[in-house]
């Protein structure tokens, strides 16, 4: 990597040709047809952990956020897309804890990084502008190609004495180029007498091409420091005004066409000169070269060049190959600005492989300084046009002023872009006849000549917007209480705001087209309808009936219970829910008939000694309930528990249950008196299957601490 002091030798030993790449044509947002408008371009948002970001959005020039990015802090890349040739706003929040060692984010558009946020910028909200343009397809670009002059009438050669460079005609007198174009070849001034400019040649080595003007004066900026290459900028003035086909002046970028986003990162800009095509070996045209490039932030420039100057505008590619090359200094960085092109840049340095982030020489950082040594006159324009900003689709014509102008001779109308309709002025009058078709931004634009002198544009922003109109909305909806729910509508229009009614009554109002519920409950059912105002009329949606159902809950469940034998037992559960269906079980079996919220259980004996439970089914949700332990007692009650066995002869199994819910052992004897199994802590009831034990009579103990009984069992 050079230097600036070693680049701005290279220039000069490099016979300064300009090598300028090929740029395609992309206009400001107004200026391109609505086809195009329908383009998106893939950004990227980079950001380290760990860097201080506390949030980040994109912004669009209306001030509406159009993507939010606080849900996705912690990823590393964020994608998504944006419309093309749009201005937007990386909007982001810096916390106290920024760490100096890393940068905040960068911001990439269709994998090129335009936009690099360092991390000393402070706490707080900060906002950066750039612009979604693109480039149009040309399967020709390389690095770049030919050109005509007829496109870039404003672009000159300029020979000082044994260099080459490039210029701008800024009138009929005035070129702009660089100030170390200025230079010899010890850094002494080159005498004007040996300086010429050659315009309106695609290829100025032919003699038969062009039209070459002597210079009377070269004027270097004062700040000019030849080492760092600051305020490289100087005026050349030519002994006789320029007139030759294809050879007319250029505006600069203003101050005022900056502040409207004509120099942020992501414009596309074109470059033109006759410098190298081809670096080792070194390769020069014979035509006029064109090449497009984005500007990108000062900011991402520094990834690459470590001193960049404040009277620098970056442009480039990181690793493109598209690029001005050595002999491109002096010559223009054209952006379009309402339907016509205005210098913005002059190359100065750039890399000596001519293959990364070149620098150009800010020309609206020197509006005062041109002004105050050429007279001309920047900013000079009628005040903006008064009529509609707003136009509804459909809309036939409208109507725009600027009132009549002293000393205006001519004043003249246009439409951007032009597919959006028609407009037709007089003096300081002008109808627009809408194509009803059209649909986006658009711009009243007009200009006046007053004593020869044609002014900058006027303009008035516009917005040709589609009709506040309802597509579709949620059908009436069924759920679950406790679930999430959202109700939407879906729709078009331009600055909607959605009011959400519940049975009459206003519950939200913004700009949300939907109403979420985290977790509905019963009072949430009701009727809703939203009512959706835009600048372009009112519509209301029919009614969305929400019904929340409630979740299937037991709220009671029978407790255990004692029973003498041969009397009735009524078992009951208790359940919030919707179309709730029962299911009572014994033991895990189900009891046929049992389909109500109760269970009668009739003349009891032993066999309905049990656990009893019921499950409980809804439109929300199953529920099982607790268990009952049902248990039936003889009349004459003894101290000790009962127990009860049953069936005494089997050949499968039996069962054996307690009066108390007492924990109780189980042991099996042969008539032998050797035991055959154990069981240790059960309760309530027992079922013991003894399948596979030979046939004859068994001994059952049940016992614990406080009692013993000893039944007799036959397998059969």
């Amino acid at each position: 990597m050079l230097t600036d002091g070693e680049y701005f030798s290279l220039y000069l030993w490099h016979r300064l040709y300009l090598n300028m790449k090929r740029f395609l044509f992309i206009s400001l947002l107004y200026l391109i047809s609505f086809s195009v408008l329908a383009q998106k371009v893939t950004i990227q948002v980079l950001q380290p952990k760990h860097s201080g970001l506390t949030s980040w959005q994109i912004i669009d020039d209306q001030n509406i956020t159009v993507f939010s990015g606080i849900e996705y802090l912690q990823n590393d890349t964020v994608t998504f897309s944006l419309d093309a040739n749009k201005r937007y706003f990386l909007k982001i929040s810096v916390s106290e804890n920024t760490n100096p060692e890393i940068s905040l984010c960068t911001l990439r558009m269709n994998g090129e990084p335009i936009l690099f946020i360092k991390s000393d910028i402070g706490k707080g909200d900060h906002l950066f502008p750039f612009f979604t343009g693109i480039r149009s397809i040309d399967a020709k670009i390389t690095g770049g190609t030919n050109a005509v002059i007829s496109d870039f009438p404003w672009q000159v050669y300029y020979i000082s004495g044994n260099f080459r460079c490039g210029g701008s005609i800024l009138s009929g007198k005035w070129v702009v180029t660089a100030a170390h174009c200025t230079k010899n070849s010890i850094g002494g001034a080159t005498p004007a007498s040996e300086m010429s400019v050659k315009v309106g040649a695609n290829n100025p080595s032919n003699a038969l091409e062009g039209k070459t003007y002597s210079v009377s004066q070269a004027i270097v900026n004062e700040g000019f420091d030849s080492q760092t290459l600051l305020n490289d900028i100087a005026l050349l003035k030519l002994t006789d005004s320029i007139n030759y086909p294809n050879a007319v002046p250029i505006k600069i970028v203003t101050s005022d066409d900056v502040a409207e986003g004509a120099i942020n990162p992501g414009v596309m800009s074109w470059v033109t000169g006759w410098g190298l095509t081809h670096v080792n070996p070194d390769v020069s045209p014979s035509v006029l070269q064109k090449v497009q490039l984005p500007i990108i932030s000062n900011a991402q420039a520094s990834t690459v060049w470590s001193n960049i100057q404040a009277t620098d505008l970056m442009a480039g590619y990181l690793n493109g190959n598209k690029d001005a090359c050595n002999g491109d200094s002096g010559g223009p960085l054209v952006v379009p600005i309402l339907g016509e092109y205005k210098l913005a840049g002059i190359v100065s340095w750039g890399s000596s492989n001519c293959n990364t982030y070149g620098a150009y020489t800010r020309a609206s950082d020197f509006e005062a300084w041109i002004q105050t040594k050429t007279g001309i006159v920047y900013n000079f324009k009628p005040p903006s046009p008064v009529g509609d900003s707003i136009i509804c689709q459909g809309t036939k014509s409208s109507q725009y002023s600027i009132g009549t102008i002293t000393g205006a001779t001519n004043y003249e109308w246009n439409l951007l872009p032009a597919s959006a309709g028609v407009i037709s002025g007089s003096d300081g009058n002008a109808s627009v006849l809408w194509n009803i078709s059209y649909t986006g931004p658009v711009n009243v634009i007009v200009r006046i000549t007053v004593n020869n002198k044609v002014s900058d544009w006027s303009r008035l922003d516009g917005n040709v917007v589609l009709n506040t109109k309802l597509l579709s909305q949620s059908g009436d909806t069924i759920i679950c209480a406790k679930r999430p729910v959202t109700l939407n509508v879906n729709t078009q229009g331009y600055n909607l705001n959605y009011k959400w009614f519940k049975n009459g009554h206003v519950i939200q109002s913004g700009t949300s087209s939907k109403l979420s519920f985290s977790t509905a409950t019963i009072d949430d059912s009701g009727n809703y309808n939203c009512e959706i105002t835009g600048s372009c009329g009112t519509v209301l949606s029919n009614i969305i009936k929400l019904t929340v159902y409630p979740v299937t809950n037991i709220t009671y469940i029978s407790p255990n219970v004692e029973v003498p034998f041969g009397n009735d037992v009524t078992l009951e559960v208790n359940a919030d829910g919707h179309n709730l269906v029962y299911q009572w079980q014994k033991d895990g079996n189900v009891i046929d008939n049992s389909n109500t919220s109760s269970l009668l259980l009739a003349e009891l004996n032993a066999t309905d000694i049990g656990l009893y439970r019921t499950t409980v089914s809804g439109t929300c949700g199953v529920e099982i309930s607790d268990t009952i332990y049902v248990y039936v007692k003889k009349a004459n009650f003894s101290a000790d528990p009962e127990v009860f066995l049953w069936p005494s002869f089997t050949s499968e199994e039996f069962t054996i249950a307690l009066s108390t819910d007492a924990l109780y052992n189980v042991q099996i004897f042969n008539t032998m008196g050797k035991k055959v199994r154990e069981l240790t802590n059960r309760r309530y009831q027992t079922i013991i299957n003894i399948s596979t034990m030979a046939k004859g009579v068994y001994i059952v103990e049940v016992y614990n601490r406080d009692f013993r009984k000893s039944i007799k069992v036959i397998k059969e």
